[in-house]
């Protein structure tokens, strides 16, 4: 089950500040004056971060914000958002999900494309269920989702890196979990960027279950995590997802085949296990 759903933003104006896993929004407090309240935006990814901000309520077209960027890992903007006081109710939370739509790209749309010939490892080795393959309706349903895998994995279980490349933010933190969307942050994960610009997210790992850290370079079939039962899930498995950063539709999940099943599509409820 994918925990990346679409990213909302919640400022409190009580403690001026708007926080989400990847990237932080927060109240500029010296650029803030009387009459305009200016907001930052933060990439927290060692990956560039693309950013498109759309309005969709008529009052947004007021609010003075920057509508694309290409966010460099870790890089602060200070003048992302510039919201009118008079146009808000200042005793009442503001929630920018409800005046914008964000498009997130994990990567640089305008580079990355990703390599269709390559061949995949099996993120684990011992012999594990399919419990959810690609277009699955319980929660492989959107476009960030279509061609994840969720393989049952037990707790405790050892994950490789199906693909080598540098890992760019994880998660270990959480021990929560539960049926319903609320949940999805709390999943623990490793995200690693390949050499052509697409990302690897491996999630529901378990607490302290990230055996590598932010900005190592992993190789193929290296140990990087130990699964677990964190996040919007019901059961213990691997959620797997490669994405490519696009302008449209931000990250979106691309195809891809395992070594040892090439041609073949894996199946729900079979049991797959690695091939070497």
């Amino acid at each position: 089950m994918n925990c990346m759903r679409s990213i909302f933003f919640l400022l409190f104006f009580s403690i001026s500040v708007c926080k989400a896993q990847h990237v932080s929004i927060k109240k500029n407090t010296i650029q803030t004056t009387k009459d305009t309240i200016v907001l930052s935006i933060q990439n927290n990814m060692l990956s560039p971060m693309y950013v498109k901000t759309s309005p969709k309520d008529s009052m947004a077209y007021e609010f003075v914000y920057q509508k694309i960027l290409l966010l460099q890992p870790l890089e602060k903007v200070e003048n992302y958002l510039k919201i009118p006081r008079k146009k808000i109710d200042a005793t009442k939370s503001f929630k920018t999900s409800g005046y914008f739509d964000f498009t997130i790209g994990y990567g640089d749309p305008s580079t990355v494309q990703h390599n269709d010939s390559y061949v995949y490892l099996l993120p684990y080795k011992k012999k594990r269920k399919l419990v959810q393959g690609n277009f699955g309706n319980f929660s492989h349903d959107h476009i960030r989702s279509y061609h994840a895998f969720d393989f049952g994995t037990k707790i405790g279980d050892t994950i490789y890196a199906a693909r080598g490349g540098k890992v760019v933010f994880t998660k270990e933190d959480s021990k929560k979990h539960g049926r319903t969307r609320k949940f999805s942050n709390y999943a623990n994960f490793v995200t690693i960027q390949h050499d052509d610009g697409t990302t690897a997210s491996y999630y529901h790992l378990d607490f302290k279950g990230v055996l590598v850290e932010n900005g190592d370079i992993v190789q193929r079939g290296q140990k990087i995590g130990i699964s677990g039962m964190t996040g919007f899930t019901t059961m213990p498995h691997l959620h797997f997802v490669v994405h490519k950063a696009t302008e449209d539709q931000g990250n979106i999940s691309v195809p891809i085949e395992f070594e040892g099943y090439v041609g073949k599509k894996l199946k729900r409820g079979k049991k797959y296990k690695r091939r070497n």
